[in-house]
């Protein structure tokens, strides 16, 4: 096996990469929904989509200095398990609100 994927000979890394391309796929298509939503939510405004674009990334600002911590202090199964939960359970309601017609702008923020 080349040097470039002999990573991948590792069943814990596929796991976690695998794990990984899935959420950060989700992730994105999440990000590019709830843009789509606010302007069709705005009437195709342009500061509603770029407060929801800050907002989106006001926690990375936020906690990124914290996050080693955390990190350093947790097992790292269950603080993935936390992380994954806790940008799934928002996305699940928006995705909800949006199903069923019932969603407004400061839902998405």
């Amino acid at each position: 096996m080349s040097p470039t994927f002999r990573a991948l000979s590792n069943r814990n890394y596929r796991l976690y990469a695998s794990g990984a391309v899935v959420s950060n796929t989700g992730t994105w298509m999440q990000r590019v929904a709830q843009d789509w939503l606010v302007l069709q939510l705005t009437n195709n405004s342009g500061t509603a989509l770029g407060v929801t674009t800050g907002l989106q990334f006001l926690p990375i600002l936020l906690l990124s200095p914290y996050a080693g911590l955390v990190a350093d202090r947790f097992p790292k199964r269950r603080l993935l398990q936390v992380t994954q939960l806790m940008m799934a359970v928002p996305a699940a309601l928006l995705g909800v609100l949006a199903l069923t017609g019932a969603a407004q702008t400061w839902h998405v923020y």
